[in-house]
């Protein structure tokens, strides 16, 4: 069994949606301990987010784990621009990550992969209950509306965001990428891993 970690490292540096609120970092310190507060954008780094964060019913404290643990397909589209239906033939899982290729650049950009809308219905018709994505949106980052935000969640899908996929290969594995239980948030931070099973 070997476990992948595919959440990114964040520091204060990493780059945030023009608005959010980058990571902070405060430390209280005596001669005995340290303790430490931190601030940041719910958003920032590998978030699952909640149907709250389009005014909908339920947060993060809702969102039950099991819906987050399990089998997932790895679909690998090496692309920046639109994600169509066509590209997504293949799905066999009820849980889907799409690699990308992105990487984040030292400083926020709006040039990355997306989710066209009959790209998510596509998925939500084959039966996927989870849409991950290693890039900051499954939306286009200048889409307003959140098209793609609003058919996948108010279609019972789970979406992950800004995953780190780049030494994922394409297949089959077990994830698992919990949120902190914070009642009335509307998104969340995840530590997010790819289990791989060897083969017999």
């Amino acid at each position: 069994m070997k476990i992948i970690d595919i959440t990114p490292l964040l520091t204060i540096a990493s780059p945030v949606y023009p608005g959010d609120a980058p990571l902070s970092l405060e430390f209280f310190q005596s001669e005995k301990l340290c303790v430490g507060t931190f601030t940041m954008s719910a958003h920032l780094g590998a978030h699952v987010d909640a149907p709250k964060h389009l005014n909908r019913a339920g947060d993060v404290s809702t969102i039950a784990p099991e819906r987050l643990i399990g089998p997932c397909q790895v679909i690998e589209i090496t692309t920046s621009g639109e994600i169509t239906a066509d590209q997504l033939a293949n799905v066999h899982s009820s849980r889907v990550l799409i690699k990308t290729g992105f990487k984040m650049p030292t400083q926020w950009t709006d040039s990355f992969a997306y989710l066209s809308a009959e790209a998510i219905c596509h998925l939500l018709d084959q039966g996927v209950t989870l849409i991950g994505i290693d890039t900051p949106s499954i939306d286009c980052a200048g889409d307003e509306k959140l098209a793609s935000h609003v058919l996948a969640i108010d279609g019972g899908a789970i979406i992950l965001e800004n995953l780190e996929l780049s030494a994922v290969r394409a297949g089959d594995y077990e994830l698992i990428a919990l949120p902190l239980k914070i009642k009335g948030l509307e998104a969340s931070p995840v530590r997010a891993v790819l289990i791989e099973k060897k083969e017999s």
